[in-house]
């Protein structure tokens, strides 16, 4: 009886021992990751600011410059997509600023957060609001938002240049086989590094097809209004067609009756996703029938997110889409021209 006592004591105390030892370890490894958070959290911050006029509010606040990058980054793709993919976002979104800052292209502030003007900008709490309505645990959000820091640092001032200039890094959520030439769908100048490029996307994308139907009525009232046709009969209305193309394959203007549209003009007026449509006409409605989304030109989100999986870097992405680029240090690069 003494020695079963004995026993149960020993192993008693040998458990005890555990325990200890392992709460100790426990408590260590917490400690060191709300370290390592805390460390992440106070160096995440960049020594630079910038100036970004709140549309709503009507005022300028001054932002640093890493969580500037952030929220927008968030805001305009998926924390989901591949790390490569966020990282090639992050340098074009900082390429796509700066291009905004040097050439003083705001009236207002250096950046502006309207998405249909600069970049989207949703603050911290409204992208984690967002991410809740869709699913996401809060593991996932937190997983989310360190990925997205994590790619701000590792590019940290990396901006695209083409000829030692920067570039206006412009890019769209999806443009499935080819990306477009921006002169062909803006009729501008040549832009060296925006051409149409072959471009390979995943066919999980939730909006690479889309369908909008216009009645007629709707139709001829909303092209009269804007000023493009005097008046549409019915019959000028069925013979309605596309009557050009780009070299990407998109259209690029459609005839009604005796008038020529742009195919970009229509996409703004009905709210088509792409200029890569088909066309249905009857007596009673128009219906585009739209593969991808945006304007085409630059980088493709979804295209990015796809070479990512093939295990491409970022800068190969980037080099994809932008022709004959490069990858420099922006704040480098300004300080060489005495810009800044």
């Amino acid at each position: 009886m003494k020695v079963r006592l004995a026993l149960l004591y020993v192993l008693s105390a040998f458990f005890a021992s555990v325990i200890i030892v392992l709460a100790v370890l426990n408590f260590k490894k917490t400690e060191e990751v709300v370290k390592e958070n805390e460390e992440e959290e106070i160096n995440f911050e960049s020594n630079h600011t910038i100036q970004l006029y709140r549309s709503e509010k009507g005022q300028i606040e001054e932002i640093d410059l890493n969580n500037y990058l952030f929220c927008v980054v968030a805001s305009e793709m998926p924390f989901k997509y591949e790390y490569e993919a966020i990282k090639a976002q992050v340098v074009v979104a900082r390429t796509y600023l700066f291009n905004k800052i040097l050439n003083n292209v705001e009236e207002q502030g250096d950046v502006c957060d309207d998405y249909r003007h600069c970049q989207a900008f949703n603050e911290v709490d409204k992208l984690e609001e967002i991410w809740k309505n869709k699913g996401f645990s809060v593991a996932q959000i937190q997983e989310g938002e360190k990925k997205i820091r994590k790619a701000i640092l590792e590019t940290e001032n990396q901006i695209i240049t083409y000829n030692g200039q920067i570039i206006n890094a412009l890019f769209h959520a999806s443009s499935p086989q080819r990306t477009e030439d921006a002169r062909a769908i803006w009729s501008c100048e040549d832009i060296p590094y925006l051409k149409s490029v072959e471009n390979v996307e995943d066919l999980d994308y939730e909006n690479r097809e889309s369908e909008e139907i216009v009645p007629y009525s709707v139709f001829k009232e909303a092209l009269i209004s804007k000023g493009y046709i005097d008046d549409l009969t019915l019959k000028d209305f069925c013979n309605i067609c596309i009557s050009e193309y780009t070299d990407s394959g998109r259209v690029k203007n459609i005839s009604v009756g005796t008038y020529k549209i742009s195919a970009e003009d229509l996409r703004g007026i009905f709210n088509l996703n792409s200029t890569n449509f088909k066309l249905k006409v009857d007596e009673n409605n128009i219906t585009f029938d739209v593969l991808g989304y945006g304007h085409g030109v630059g980088m493709s989100q979804v295209g990015a997110n796809t070479y990512a999986r093939q295990g491409k870097t970022y800068d190969e992405i980037i080099h994809h889409y932008y022709t004959d680029v490069d990858i420099v240090d922006g704040f480098k690069l300004q300080m060489k021209r005495g810009e800044l």
